[in-house]
């Protein structure tokens, strides 16, 4: 088989996969490959960065063709919903902001386990992607001038090398790019976050302390569960997530001038924080089965370019990393 490629890209997370269904869409002719260390199976609710998509990343993947997908396998989501004031006051004293029917653009909770297998076999079957799975980029060459690029792959049946017209980085926060060439800057904005997932659906409705299912006038039918629910309070945010899958994920951005990021480093820390600042949903947590955690440092960066003349491009977060955690990232250039 072929190992002449138009264009690689190295990493097969959610930014690689749109991003090489998207070039096979616009330019059919392309050849694509895309390399990922990860093999199926995948758990189905992998813990990954970008549960929550936002009304504009959503259109980006229904252009992709994958609305029915999306409406079939994921949750349509509730819009944002926002509670400020703190956790010092029952939740329905608390100002909300959200809607109160299901917006006209519709946004998504994507189970990113699900959504990346279910992917994988959408760019190889349906877009003719070359998938290699299970496979880590042991080196890279970027050609001069109008030279192919050459990037050397140990698969699971030995080392290949692929050419490539374009190399494209999707690695995440690993930036294989990014850290070779010095390109990572610094953001502005330095937050800290962790976050953790449990078992069950949780409604945002039983922290309400009389027992009430209406905080403002969402008409029934309309469930708020199912909104990016965010407790903010000063220097924080806690954000609940409803999962396809069957979990909640739970998860505490603080920003690290009020809260240094100890107070969200381990599971421990989370639960304390959340027993300091949002006490009425550390209750309703306490029995819950927590499945895992992941914290992530300063996560907000910015890169020094992201795409090059030498036909060379970093997506997702191999390039800048934005403020908001739970946003689904696409590709950043194209």
């Amino acid at each position: 088989m072929s190992t002449d490629f138009d264009v690689v890209v190295c990493g097969g997370g959610l930014a690689g996969l749109t991003f090489a269904r998207q070039i096979r869409r616009d330019h059919p002719a392309f050849s694509v490959a895309v390399v990922e260390k990860t093999a199926r199976p995948l758990p189905e609710a992998g813990h990954k960065v970008g549960e929550s998509t936002v009304e504009l990343g959503s259109q980006y993947l229904e252009r992709l063709g994958l609305r029915d997908y999306l409406h079939e396998r994921h949750l349509i989501k509730f819009g944002l919903r926002f509670f400020p004031g703190g956790g010092h006051l029952p939740i329905e004293e608390r100002i909300e902001i959200g809607p109160i029917n299901q917006p006209v653009v519709s946004s998504y909770q994507i189970d990113r386990g699900r959504f990346e297998s279910d992917l994988r076999d959408m760019v190889v079957d349906e877009d003719g992607v070359r998938l290699f799975e299970g496979a880590t980029v042991r080196d890279y060459a970027i050609g001069p001038g109008d030279t192919p690029h050459h990037v050397e792959v140990e698969t699971q049946e030995g080392r290949v090398e692929l050419s490539a017209r374009w190399l494209v980085d999707a690695t995440g926060r690993a930036g294989l790019l990014r850290g070779r060439m010095k390109l990572k800057r610094g953001g502005k904005h330095e937050a800290n976050a962790g976050w953790f997932r449990i078992k069950g659906r949780f409604d945002i409705n039983t922290l309400a302390s009389d027992g009430s299912q209406r905080f403002m006038q969402v008409p029934e039918g309309q469930d708020r569960w199912l909104s990016t629910n965010h407790l903010m309070g000063e220097g924080y945010w806690v954000w609940l997530i409803p999962l396809a899958s069957g979990y909640t994920s739970v998860g505490v951005v603080a920003h690290e001038h009020v809260h240094p990021f100890e107070t969200v480093k381990d599971l421990e820390a989370v639960q304390a924080f959340l027993r300091t600042h949002e006490p009425q949903l550390a209750e309703a947590l306490a029995d819950a089965e927590v499945l895992d955690f992941r914290c992530l440092r300063r996560y907000c960066h910015t890169v020094s370019r992201c795409w090059h003349p030498d036909r060379w491009a970093l997506i997702g977060e191999a390039g800048t990393a934005s403020r908001s955690l739970t946003v689904s990232k696409g590709c950043t250039c194209s």
